[in-house]
């Protein structure tokens, strides 16, 4: 269409000459106008077409392989790796200008092998682990497969000083160059390593079991050199064990507060407690392999505490649902594996000042033998059911003294609670049990108390004090409160057993189940004595 300007300045000049003619004018402004918009279009129209131009470019382009750098080779070529094929191959000049070519750089090649530009380092690749070093530098790694091992060397920009036998790394895609190690991995909830001291104040009761539990834990680490010249063995692992509820947890981390205390001023320096809570069933995975990293990972971060001065204490919950014991087939039973991946992990450990290890569980019957005999957990502690004395303590310990309570004498709030506690009446009923000796053994609410049930009965008690409070009340908590809400935890909340776990509960219970022929609830016991009386009438 000409220069776009020249135009231009064409129009303006005849308009100029038919300033006189406003009909021409009329017709020649509508003409520029077009002519403007006509341009608009055809820039538009250019723009896409170079858009397609590039994109049939790039279509046209062949595609370019991915290679690792391996080293230099003879005659000033590059030894490279393809798809697992190694290839001496040319190199583009400008990607010998500094800072050149490095062993693991990522490069691209043309149809002939060339290395025609140089791309940045992956972030993922095969995942191994570190099984040792080499005198020339290079790393011995395991496969992906099961007893594999390869060689490997490293980029020379990743810092090495921290690789270590065990670490996970990941390969250049063709699984020749360290090019990083693993980021850590998101663990979520199933360790929790947070130190929170416990004061001993803070256990209510059980003072028995604290003082058999100080005496076997504190005194091999504190005391370190007296039981060396009696040539006393110290022991490695303890099983708290008990109904749920009863404190284990609690109890567990005020031994470590308790250590690093007396550490830190037998030493005479600052200490730092780690208390690894495990939540059992969370290390069990369905992928092979994985339930046993997960063990793994939980000794590892024990011993990298350790190597940091601080005092770990691995603490793993419901023991039984991870050790639980192994079947006699050979099948794919995930105990099999970790059962074993467990004891040689306790092996490892040599006293108790290197790493503590703590099981707690419900059910010592279900716990494999391998894991609790001499040597490895050597010391079973019994953590029972509060009796009135103990349960006073808990509830001191959740009612304190700065609450607004009807009565300022905590002895005037608690007794009136423990006698309906304790009480043996039919209301408080909650099995009766046929023995197989023919006598019959009732079950109250005693029977069943825990630290964890007093203290949802007191959070019941401030629930009803604040909504009195907020209703324009008195804010104060009453002995009706506590004896309406312990009524109402073992009714409302079901923490009374379920017929389908009978056994269970009587394990719970520190009854044999062998010796129980019957298990009933109160109320199926009196219509079974109204069926036999009806029958004898008839």
């Amino acid at each position: 269409m000409g220069d776009p300007t020249h135009i231009t300045e064409l129009i303006d000049q005849v308009l100029e000459e038919t300033s006189k003619q406003p009909l021409l004018q009329e017709k020649v402004f509508a003409l520029r106008d077009a002519l403007f918009h006509s341009q608009q279009i055809a820039q538009q129209l250019a723009l896409k077409i170079k858009t397609i131009e590039e994109t049939v470019d790039k279509l046209k382009s062949p595609a370019h392989r991915i290679g690792t750098i391996l080293g230099e080779g003879e005659n000033s070529l590059y030894r490279i790796v393809v798809g697992g094929t190694e290839y001496q191959a040319a190199v583009a000049p400008e990607l010998l200008e500094d800072p050149g070519l490095k062993t693991g750089d990522q490069v691209a090649l043309n149809e002939g092998f060339v290395a025609i530009a140089k791309l940045p380092l992956p972030e993922q690749g095969p995942l191994v682990k570190i099984t040792g070093r080499l005198e020339g530098g290079q790393w011995l790694v395991s496969g992906q497969s099961a007893g594999s091992e390869t060689i490997a060397s490293h980029h020379p920009d990743l810092d090495t000083s921290s690789l270590k036998e065990g670490q996970e790394v990941y390969l250049d895609p063709n699984q020749k160059v360290i090019l990083g190690k693993l980021p850590k991995r998101e663990t979520k909830t199933f360790i929790q390593d947070d130190y929170i001291e416990v004061d001993w104040k803070q256990v209510g009761g059980q003072e028995k079991v604290i003082e058999d539990v100080r005496k076997v834990i504190e005194y091999p680490i504190l005391h370190k050199e007296i039981l060396s010249q009696m040539e006393y063995q110290m022991p490695k692992g303890f099983l708290f064990y008990g109904p749920p509820g009863c404190g284990k947890t609690l109890i567990g981390k005020a031994i470590l507060t308790e250590v690093i205390k007396k550490l830190k001023g037998k030493e005479e320096k600052e200490l730092q407690g780690r208390f690894i809570h495990v939540k059992g069933p969370e290390i069990l995975n369905m992928w092979l392999g994985e339930s046993e990293r997960k063990i793994r990972e939980i000794f590892q971060k024990a011993r990298d505490y350790k190597e940091k001065g601080e005092v770990p204490f691995i603490f793993i919950d419901e023991a039984e649902s991870v050790l639980g014991t192994r079947q006699a087939s050979r099948g794919l039973n995930i105990s099999n594996t970790l059962v074993p991946m467990f004891c040689a992990e306790m092996d490892g450990i040599q006293s108790l000042r290197e790493t503590v290890v703590i099981l707690a569980t419900n059910r010592p019957d279900l716990i494999d033998p391998a894991i609790l005999r001499p040597g490895r957990i050597d010391r079973k502690i019994k953590i029972g059911r509060p009796n009135r004395k103990d349960c006073k303590a808990i509830l001191q310990v959740y009612l304190k003294d700065n609450l607004p309570r009807e009565h300022a004498r905590f002895d005037d709030m608690a007794e009136p609670f423990l006698d309906k506690l304790f009480q043996r009446t039919p209301e408080q009923e909650v099995l009766v049990l046929t023995l197989r000796s023919g006598e019959f053994k009732k079950l109250y609410w005693k029977d069943f108390i825990s630290g964890a049930v007093i203290e949802s009965i007191v959070k019941r008690v401030k629930e009803r004090a604040i909504e009195r409070g907020i209703a324009g009340e008195e804010l104060k908590i009453t002995v009706q409160d506590l004896i309406d809400c312990l009524k109402t935890e073992f009714t409302e909340s079901r923490l009374l057993p379920a017929e389908s776990n009978m056994e269970d509960w009587l394990q719970l219970l520190d009854m044999e189940s062998r010796n129980v022929v019957r298990v009933r609830k109160p109320s199926q016991s009196d219509r079974a004595a109204e069926t036999t009386l009806n029958r004898s009438i008839i």
